[in-house]
């Protein structure tokens, strides 16, 4: 390989073609700027007195830490600083020794931190990446993306002219290497002394014999001993302690995000909750003032001295209806906020047997069916497996579901009420040849407060609140609920309960 005096190279290039072959990883600048920051934190932390060979870019974020380290450092050690002749000069004050390099793009870009001890050697060199050219991004289909990626606010001016600013603008990654190796510490100090003679001043000769001598001096004395050794092992627990917190802190960053966004939807559930209780009310509210409304401007036509007996008697049969009204009314809310103050785990799920349940309540309605001219008949199989619901769920479930039935089933009509089994569920169907419901209103039917229309002559309206709670018992116990129908042709409501499994 030539040597360094034959070719001059950049830094980045000088350690490729060293025999050692480092390996580079790619990072932001803010990645960079942590490896400097934990290189110093651990020379700091364990007390190490060394020489700092430093180039970095211009600006105090990128400055303060080996500001600090230098505060600390007791003669003969220092900080050499390496800066360009045409870039902005250290801050006044500083004790670090200040050493010019060449004008030349030779070194552009390139940053590093040595550290010469007697005890330890260790480097931090990166270098700039260069963006595609703007010929070559027209010609590319796709740009790299490095090449898409928008300049970091931390990625501070190294001195370079406008242009070449411009074009690091459009690389936003350091190619970075770190290394305890001393001989490639020695290949790094060596050039860098020699770019310092290629552009020393006579001010600065004093300064660089210094540097040279005492790196002389450290090179000499620096030999693998157990105490070097020692420092290396700690340089490398170090950084898999510093990896290890970094994950720690990724993760609990993660878990408080995930926290958050479950705290979001939450709250989001629980606004959701409220505004349907909020619209639950008013509905409520408004049901109520309607009978009493009635009944109210029934009672004061009852007043009149003029009435004649058939109307009279018409709204006593009017304050008659909308009592049963209001009764049922306050029935179905009574039941739907029972249903919602008690848990499912207050409730015991024990193994029911639909033959045992479902026939007796279908015998109690039968009288009414047979009053109204409607057949009423079911058919429940013994060896449907037992679900898992209470009872007393099921026989309101039955009943809610056959008043349906026989309230919008004509004369002349029929009612069945059949029982079958799956591997996952048992379902009880409930059929009748009623009026049917329309297309449009079949997805309401569970809301609450929803009445069917077009009710048969001398039946009550009811609350609207039936199918509502046989949906939301049917939920406390794992079961579903499922409506088909056509109008003028029927309609189906299969009831689906899991299977109890001991």
């Amino acid at each position: 390989m030539q040597s360094y005096q034959e070719q001059e190279v950049s830094l980045h290039r000088l350690l490729q073609l060293s025999a050692a072959t480092p390996d580079y990883v790619q990072v932001k600048p803010r990645g960079f700027r942590a490896i400097l920051q934990s290189t110093v934190e651990f020379l700091e932390a364990h007390n190490i007195q060394a020489n700092l060979l430093v180039k970095l870019p211009v600006g105090e974020a990128w400055n303060e830490d080996v500001s600090r380290y230098s505060q600390g450092l007791a003669s003969p050690h220092r900080v050499f600083r390496f800066v360009r002749l045409d870039s902005a000069p250290p801050p006044s004050g500083s004790k670090d020794v200040v050493l010019p390099l060449s004008t030349d793009h030779t070194w552009r870009g390139d940053y590093f931190v040595v550290v010469q001890s007697e005890t330890f050697a260790a480097m931090v060199v990166a270098h700039r990446l260069q963006p595609l050219s703007a010929t070559a991004l027209s010609e590319s289909k796709r740009p790299t993306p490095e090449a898409q990626q928008p300049p970091e606010a931390d990625d501070e001016d190294d001195g370079s002219s406008p242009m070449e600013e411009a074009s690091a603008a459009r690389s936003s990654y350091l190619s970075v290497c770190c290394s305890v190796n001393p001989d490639l510490v020695a290949t790094v100090v060596s050039a860098i002394c020699h770019q310092v003679n290629q552009s020393a001043t006579a001010d600065a000769d004093t300064d660089l014999a210094t540097l040279t001598q005492q790196w002389a001096q450290i090179r000499a004395a620096q030999t693998l001993t157990p105490a070097y050794l020692t420092l290396v092992d700690r340089w490398l627990n170090w950084q898999i302690t510093r990896q290890e917190h970094l994950r720690q802190s990724a993760s609990t960053y993660r878990r408080q995000a995930l926290g958050m966004s479950n705290l979001s939807t939450q709250n989001e559930v629980l606004l959701n909750t409220l505004r349907l209780k909020d619209d639950f009310l008013n509905t409520v509210g408004q049901e109520l003032r309607t009978p009493l409304t009635t009944i109210k401007t029934a009672l004061t036509l009852l007043d009149s001295p003029h009435l004649k007996p058939p109307q009279r008697q018409r709204y006593k049969e009017m304050i008659s209806h909308e009592c049963d009204r209001q009764s049922a009314l306050i029935s179905g809310v009574l039941n739907l906020l029972q249903m919602e103050t008690t848990s499912v785990s207050q409730t015991q799920l024990d193994p029911l047997n639909l033959a045992e349940v479902v026939p007796p309540v279908v015998s109690t309605y039968q009288p009414l069916a047979a009053e109204k001219g409607i057949m009423l008949a079911y058919t429940i199989p013994r060896h449907v497996p037992a679900v898992s619901c209470p009872g007393s769920w099921l026989r309101q479930i039955m009943i809610h579901l056959l008043n349906n039935s026989l309230k919008y089933t004509l004369s002349g009509g029929r009612v069945w009420v059949t029982a079958r089994s799956t591997s996952n569920y048992a379902e009880i169907e409930v059929r009748d040849t009623g009026i049917g419901i329309s297309a449009s209103d079949l997805p309401r039917i569970f809301d609450h407060f929803y009445r069917g229309r077009n009710l048969p002559p001398d039946e009550t309206e009811g609350a609207g609140l039936g199918l509502t709670i046989v949906q939301q018992l049917l939920l406390y116990c794992g079961g579903t609920v499922v409506a088909r129908s056509q109008p003028e042709e029927g309609t189906t409501i299969a009831v689906r309960l899991p299977l109890h499994h001991g």
